[in-house]
């Protein structure tokens, strides 16, 4: 029988092989010369998340990147993807809904992306963010002067993170779409993003679906958009909204040169509610191009 000393032990340990993906792999050559690289078969893990982002540093072909899904993304594998994030000029669509990446990965992707120059359109979907990311996303608003479009649905931000957002964007000149859909907001965010609309200039496209932004809410935004013509859809569905609110909405719509989309459905509006609001558009030959009610 063969002895074996300590040092072939430690040789043994040394060579465990690199994690492997073979189905990742394949994937990834499949997609190499397309013009995107999107991931949400399976569920990813950590280690994945090194083999995509290796990818990443090297792929230019690809403009947009989606890790879609319920992955197992842990810091460390955050932090590695951001890096090579960071060295990818082509990439200008990230989309990471349902990652899961918490206040935690906020806290590591916000440097990154206060300073990128290459990221237009950003989808955080179902990230569990809170009002504590809330106002690390605000930092990076004020900052960046790239991102086009912020999606946030699903996340706890609550109104601490929704005012902390809105009181960025008073600055920010490059942001044309925010979507803010099932955020806890209630009437006290919409007060501010209210507030944000009367001195904002490019934001054109505000959705606040299935929130609890009430008539308070819904009356303020209606009345800053009194003198703003610059946002030209507005989704504030499943907000309990009720016919206190139909004069404040008249009104705004008889101040509008051009609106190409206002969405009340699934709100707290009676029959008679909704045909004041239709006769108005079509009094002031349809401003609003698709009104849904």
């Amino acid at each position: 029988m063969t002895d074996m000393n300590e040092e072939d032990f430690e040789e043994e340990e040394d060579s465990t092989p690199a994690y492997e993906n073979e189905k990742l792999d394949i994937l990834i050559r499949q997609m190499r010369v397309s013009k995107t690289g999107a991931f949400y078969v399976d569920i990813l893990s950590n280690d994945d998340i090194y083999i995509i982002a290796d990818e990443v540093k090297i792929n230019r072909c690809w403009n947009t990147l989606r890790l879609t899904g319920h992955n197992q993304v842990k810091s460390d594998g955050a932090k590695y993807l951001f890096d090579a994030l960071a060295a990818n000029s082509s990439i200008k669509n990230l989309h990471l809904g349902g990652n899961s990446l918490g206040d935690t990965g906020i806290s590591i992707f916000q440097p990154f992306l206060s300073t990128n120059t290459t990221i237009i359109d950003l989808i955080l979907t179902d990230n569990q963010i809170t009002d504590i990311g809330g106002k690390l996303i605000s930092e990076m608003l004020r900052q960046n002067s790239t991102l086009e479009t912020l999606v946030l649905h699903g996340n706890p931000l609550l109104d601490t993170g929704v005012i902390s957002i809105a009181q960025a964007l008073h600055k920010n000149h490059t942001l044309t779409t925010l979507k803010l859909y099932r955020t806890a907001m209630t009437y006290v965010g919409a007060q501010e993003l209210a507030s944000m609309l009367r001195l904002n200039t490019t934001v054109k496209v505000l959705s606040l679906d299935d929130n609890e932004i009430s008539d308070i809410g819904m009356q303020a935004i209606c009345t800053a958009l009194h003198d703003n013509q610059i946002l030209t859809c507005l989704n504030i569905r499943q907000n309990q909204i009720t016919d206190e609110s139909v004069n404040t909405i008249v009104t705004m719509l008889q101040t509008r040169r051009i609106f190409d989309r206002l969405d009340l459905a699934r709100n707290q509006l009676s029959d008679q509610g909704k045909e004041t609001i239709r006769q108005t558009n079509t009094n002031n030959n349809n401003t609003v191009k698709s009104l849904i009610l």
